[in-house]
């Protein structure tokens, strides 16, 4: 009697020690970074400056500054990295499975999970994206999420109006190909306006050259940009093929890829 006693008050102290350690165990780990990266802990409204390989807590937020970039790494190296001027939230859904909400930003994803083993969700406020094993990177703001998929493949599925509901449209991008999907579509108008005028104002007279040149082309673009785009459940897309030379000479590919190289898979 004694004996199960005995063993009654140590399951009742063990057990609770050992779901709190579960508890506290961090999603992931910061394992680089530079400029400055500031990580809101979850229930908390301070903003602290980011340190190397500290632990990343379930709905803890991480907020990188202009000329900024972060490198997560999660269990079964799962890695994601945050770009310049970007806000994202790290948490897990009721089956455990990791998520990152986005709020706005650029990210890039390196997932290389042997079969049966979790997955990993990023959420724009248009859409979700679920995989197993693959590299891909996304863009996205209020109004627009743009995918590109490296590697593999991944399955995107739009919100719905309400910006809560899961459309019943799956899209799936394999290697090569980019989705883009907008909400509101004048909004997207007006974004692609203010990057030319933004461009304008940084290579005025580049521009002025290009403009004059490529004028007519430039309009025809734009046209068939919006004649590209189709609608599903009030969400407006385009799904093509990417300029895989033109995308290789961004500074922020050219980064993600060499720091792959450095995953041991």
């Amino acid at each position: 009697m004694k004996k199960i006693l005995t063993l009654s008050i140590i399951c009742l102290i063990i057990i609770p020690l050992l779901a709190n350690n579960m508890k506290d165990q961090p999603l992931g780990k910061i394992t680089f970074f530079m400029g400055g990266i500031k990580v809101q802990n979850s229930g908390d409204a301070k903003w602290n400056n980011a340190t190397f390989n500290s632990g990343v807590q379930a709905n803890d937020k991480i907020r990188t500054d202009k000329q900024s970039r972060c490198e997560v790494t999660f269990t079964n190296k799962k890695v994601m990295r945050i770009g310049e001027k970007s806000i994202i939230e790290v948490t897990k859904d009721k089956a455990g499975i990791e998520e990152a909400k986005v709020e706005k930003g650029s990210f890039w994803l390196s997932l290389f999970l042997p079969k049966g083993t979790s997955s990993f969700r990023l959420k724009s406020p248009s859409s979700v994206c679920s995989i197993r094993g693959t590299v891909y990177r996304m863009d996205c703001d209020e109004n627009q999420s743009t995918y590109r998929c490296y590697q593999g493949e991944i399955a995107v599925t739009p919100f719905k109006e309400d910006g809560e509901t899961l459309a019943d449209s799956t899209f799936t991008i394999g290697a090569g190909e980019e989705l883009i999907l907008v909400m509101d579509f004048e909004e997207y108008k007006k974004q692609q306006e203010k990057a030319i005028d933004d461009f304008k104002k940084k290579e005025m007279e580049d521009f002025e050259n290009f403009m004059q040149q490529d004028q007519q082309q430039f309009q025809e673009m734009l046209k068939k940009d919006e004649e590209d785009f189709k609608k599903v459940n009030d969400i407006n897309y385009k799904k093509s093929t990417f300029n895989k030379e033109e995308d290789a000479k961004s500074d922020w590919v050219q980064w993600n890829k060499e720091r792959d190289k450095l995953l041991q898979y």
